[in-house]
This record gives structure tokens, C-alpha cells and sequence, in this order.
């Protein structure tokens, strides 16, 4: 037994029923060992919880960096859309993780609202840093209309939130030719015409 596998399980039932739902000793249970035994690598519930969405932000972000770096010389406009529909492969493909983050985000435990707050600032400042580079970018070799790359980045998460939010309503071939449709739209309001 590892602190992963119990990490892992605590994933699990924090993604179905939340942290104030999920008991340790429904996780030491998944795990196969004694409600006890989880002390030995997370003292409290709370701990627990840091620990899984630390580790969640963490498999995000390094996600995200072997996305940069595959999609390194690619067009703009190829890049973004990339990113668009490997963010909701990546949602789609961790359904676990994908519902730990949507209910951490919305219904998150009192002692956590703060800390929240902190990491996504942290995830958002290294996830910025690729998505400014790719309008900057883009802007200085004409495929992007200039304008604020605040503004940009802020219009990109708000359709990326949207996207993981429209995925859990339809099948996935209806969701698939809306994406087409959405992506289609965004790229037509920021590129060079």
C-alpha cells in the first residue's frame, strides 16, 4: 500500500460524492486496508483531499506542457484548436479527475474555499503562459488580430469552462459537431481578416 493508491481511491470518492459525502472509511475500504492505516500518510480527511487535488492539478499542468511542446511549431490557429479538443479529450478520457475538479470548483469543503482560490491562480498563471505565447505570437505573425492578449487568454478559459461544462449534456457525437461549430466561431472573432 502506497500513499498513490489510497490517493487514488480518495479520487474516486471524492468525484462521487464530494468531500463532505466521502468517508475514510469508504476509502480504506477501495483500498483493502483499515480506516486507520490512512493516517499513516494523511492525518486528516482535509489532507487528504490537498493531496488529491494537488496531485489532479499536477497530471493537468503536465498535460498541458506535453501539449505545448508537441504542438510547438505549429500555426496559431492549429495550436488553439488543438488545445480546445484535447482539453476535452483529456475531460473526457479522466472522468474521475474531471469530476473531483467540477465538484471541488463548485461545491468546495469551508476549509478549502481559500486555498482554492490560490490554486487556481497558480494553475491559471502556468496554463496563461502557454495560451499568451500562442496570441502573441500569432498576433506578430498576422494570424491574430491585435488586441489586449489579457483579453484572449480570458475569452480562451471562458470557452474552454463552457466546453467542460456543454460536454456532460450531450452524447458525444452531437457534442463533437458542436465543438466544430464553437470552435469555428471563436477562431472567425480573433483571427487577421
Amino acid at each position: 500500500m502506497t500513499a498513490h493508491t489510497i490517493e487514488q481511491a480518495a479520487l474516486v470518492h471524492f468525484a462521487e460524492k464530494g468531500f463532505e459525502g466521502a468517508s475514510l472509511a469508504g476509502i480504506a475500504q477501495a483500498v483493502g486496508i483499515k480506516k486507520q492505516s490512512i493516517a499513516t500518510y494523511f492525518p486528516k480527511k482535509e489532507d487528504l483531499f490537498m493531496a488529491v487535488f494537488h496531485g489532479m492539478a499536477k497530471h493537468y499542468i503536465g498535460f498541458l506542457e506535453q501539449l505545448y511542446q508537441d504542438l510547438a511549431d505549429a500555426p496559431a490557429e492549429t495550436r488553439l484548436r488543438e488545445i480546445v479538443y484535447k482539453n476535452y479529450q483529456y475531460r473526457a478520457g479522466h472522468p474521475a479527475l474531471t469530476a473531483f475538479y467540477k465538484r471541488a470548483v463548485q461545491f468546495p469543503p469551508p476549509f478549502f474555499k481559500e486555498v482554492l482560490l490560490e490554486q487556481i491562480r497558480m494553475m491559471e498563471q502556468r496554463s496563461a503562459v502557454f495560451y499568451r505565447s500562442i496570441f502573441e505570437e500569432g498576433m506578430v505573425k498576422g494570424e491574430i488580430r491585435r488586441q489586449q492578449p489579457e483579453d484572449l487568454i480570458s475569452a480562451f478559459y471562458c470557452l474552454l469552462d463552457g466546453i467542460a461544462m456543454q460536454m456532460f449534456f450531450y452524447e458525444e457525437e452531437e457534442f463533437e459537431r458542436r465543438l466544430k461549430g464553437i470552435w469555428n466561431i471563436f477562431w472567425a472573432g480573433i483571427k487577421q481578416t
